[in-house]
């Protein structure tokens, strides 16, 4: 008969088992953002669709958005069917996520809070089947293995890097932590991985599809228009609360209007920068004054900022939270922290269970997400600040 501890482990590997099924069954089905890139990657190579523009991908709004790298990353999922490609791709992020917890959990205990805050997003993500997860994976493995293995951590961070930028928000952080062999590497690699594709679209193809990339996505973050779904992040809630925003202009128009002001977009895309620039300013200061310290708290709050600042944050990217949450459940033995963190993961889980799809959109465009990612961050706001600082080691100089 089984022992306790056996029986535990093995409840567990067939729970684990199901859940895994169940996601491949559903994403081989509805795949969802995932066939934006095994469409888009078999048009490229069949040379019956561009790489870039409104006609790539699936046509607008699910036209391709990524470096040219990832077609060839993605490549080898075209040569079987969508369904199995899909399921491949879900299953992958499974193992993945339990690898990323197993070696979380040595030094950060993973308490019921913990999930609680993020398995609403990472439903999200592996519902939608994009590739958020793996760029996440990546960003994490980078900041696991940076203090003992640097260069490693920099290949890591720069395949991010050359999937999704966003992982570019660490490398200042990185730069006033002082981890300059990091910084250099990971922008050598960066180099280095978007001269790849050059391989198979040669030369100068290649850098007029870097460029093709470099302006759509330009115009995409930071033109003046809103994109096809309430962006959660400090952009998107100035928008939708300072500016009318016409939604007769994107797929789904039946979101309501929430604004208390009629202002220009254009000067509150300039506010949002400023105010973008100045908090990140401010955390960059924070993370150099402790930088001698342990990083959990400074990285859990990088990833809440980075949510929060960048241009556009849709509900499954959210997945970002990963790190903050995990530390979070560390977090609840103090009273303010702890006050911080109830109220994000009611915010978190009161969305799926509001009936209705007029409801579900409302509490979208009034900025829950972001209300509850902005709890978070202040909970780690406010254990850094009363964290004890270690001072700087120095050597002794007799």
């Amino acid at each position: 008969m089984f022992g306790d501890s056996r029986l535990t482990k093995v409840l567990a590997a067939l729970g684990a088992v199901g859940i895994a099924a169940a996601f491949g069954y559903y994403l081989s089905g509805q795949p969802m953002d995932f066939r934006v890139y095994y469409y888009g990657a078999q048009g490229v190579f069949d040379g019956t669709r561009p790489v870039y523009g409104a006609t790539s991908g699936l046509g607008w709004p699910m036209h391709y958005r990524y470096p040219p790298l990832f077609l060839l990353v993605f490549a080898p999922l075209t040569l079987v069917p969508l369904g199995l490609a899909a399921a491949i791709w879900v299953w992958a992020k499974l193992g993945v996520l339990l690898l990323l917890l197993q070696t979380m959990r040595e030094r950060m205990p993973i308490h019921v809070i913990s999930f609680l805050l993020i398995t609403p997003y990472l439903i999200e993500e592996f519902r939608y089947g994009n590739a958020q997860f793996f760029v996440l994976a990546l960003t994490i493995g980078a900041l696991r293995t940076l203090p003992g293995r640097p260069v490693l951590a920099a290949a890591a961070l720069a395949l991010a890097i050359s999937i999704k930028v966003w992982p570019l928000f660490f490398i200042p952080y990185l730069a006033v932590r002082r981890e300059w062999k990091a910084v250099a590497w990971a922008l050598s690699f960066v180099a280095v991985l978007a001269l790849v594709p050059a391989t198979y679209f040669g030369v100068s193809e290649n850098f007029s599809l870097l460029q093709q990339w470099l302006a759509q996505e330009s115009q995409t973050q930071l033109s003046e228009n809103e994109i096809w779904f309430p962006n959660q992040s400090l952009r998107g809630v100035l928008m939708r609360y300072l500016t009318v925003v016409d939604y007769s202009r994107v797929p789904d128009s039946n979101y309501a209007q929430v604004n208390v002001a009629s202002l220009q977009p254009t000067t509150v895309r300039w506010l949002w920068m400023f105010l973008a620039g100045g908090i990140y300013a401010g955390f960059l200061l924070l993370a150099n004054q402790r930088r001698e310290n342990d990083a959990r708290l400074d990285h859990g709050l990088a990833f809440c900022l980075l949510a929060l600042l960048e241009p556009f944050t849709q509900k499954y990217a959210l997945t970002v939270l990963l790190w903050p949450s995990i530390v979070a459940g560390g977090l609840m033995g103090k009273p303010l922290q702890r006050l911080f963190i109830y109220g994000a993961v009611i915010l978190v889980l009161i969305q799926p269970l509001v009936p209705g799809a007029s409801a579900q959109r409302l509490l979208q465009v009034l900025g829950m997400d972001f209300a509850a990612t902005l709890m978070l961050a202040g909970s780690l706001v406010v254990a850094c600040l009363v964290q004890p600082r270690i001072a700087p080691i120095t050597r002794d100089t007799a």
